[in-house]
């Protein structure tokens, strides 16, 4: 891969890796668009596949590590990561054979659909129930096999249920790194993790860590909601940049 190219996916990794630090969950939503104006779509999906396994791995240990008298909700997220096993091969089959500009336009429809729903977003009345969550899984496992977007449909799914924190924090953390080991694994298996991108991978994985503690140290020192908005705009304002 061209040292060009490498030097400016570091740049975006780092704006990337500095807004998960901030908000615990932006990474994807900036990298991805972002990465695919520099890269075609069957090279930036399987690198950003590698790089968000290992930012959730590393914003576990660095933030969302619980006490060890803490359980784990396994069975708040068997039903997502049932349909997610489904949703995921089927995702990645959809980025090898399907039309690059169709993944940019329902990857910027995507983007703005979620943009719109989390600034606007005040209680969702109505609640799902525990069923439903095959179908978000399965929704998040497509997605995230074809895009890397698995998220909106998980956040939806739990925005709906009365969780405690604590529930939510440990499901969320460990769907996302179960998650993103499938959709590695897959890539893997379908053969789109090739030796340039894994070495481009790991060149860029300490510009992914310091911009990760870059990130948490801003966190502890700004207003979070205003931050928030500005992202979410920004993230509209890419998912119209992608569909034209």
């Amino acid at each position: 891969m061209e040292f060009e190219k490498i030097i400016l996916i570091g740049i975006v990794i780092f704006l990337a890796s500095v807004l998960q630090g901030i908000f615990g969950f932006a990474f994807m939503l900036i990298a991805m668009p972002l990465v695919s104006f520099i890269l075609d779509m069957r090279a930036t999906v399987p690198l950003l596949a590698l790089l968000a396994f290992s930012v959730s791995l590393i914003y576990w240990f660095l933030v969302l590590r619980l006490p060890r008298s803490e359980p784990f909700y396994y069975k708040k997220i068997m039903p997502l990561f049932a349909g997610a096993l489904l949703g995921i091969p089927i995702g990645v089959s959809f980025l090898i054979q399907f039309d690059e500009r169709l993944i940019k336009l329902i990857l910027g429809s995507v983007l703005i659909l979620y943009s719109i729903y989390s600034l606007f977003y005040k209680k969702i009345i109505v609640r799902l129930p525990d069923w439903t969550g095959y179908i978000f899984g399965f929704l998040s496992g497509l997605m995230g096999g074809a895009f890397n977007i698995g998220g909106p449909p998980v956040v939806f799914y739990i925005a709906t249920k009365e969780w405690s924190k604590i529930e939510i924090v440990s499901s969320l953390s460990l769907f996302y790194v179960a998650a993103s080991t499938l959709i590695i694994l897959f890539h893997v298996l379908a053969g789109n993790i090739t030796k340039s991108i894994a070495m481009t991978f790991v060149s860029i994985l300490p510009v992914q860590i310091i911009g990760l503690l870059l990130g948490i140290h801003i966190f502890r020192r700004i207003s979070e909601e205003k931050y928030k908005r500005f992202l979410f705009v920004l993230l509209i304002v890419m998912g119209i940049m992608l569909m034209i």
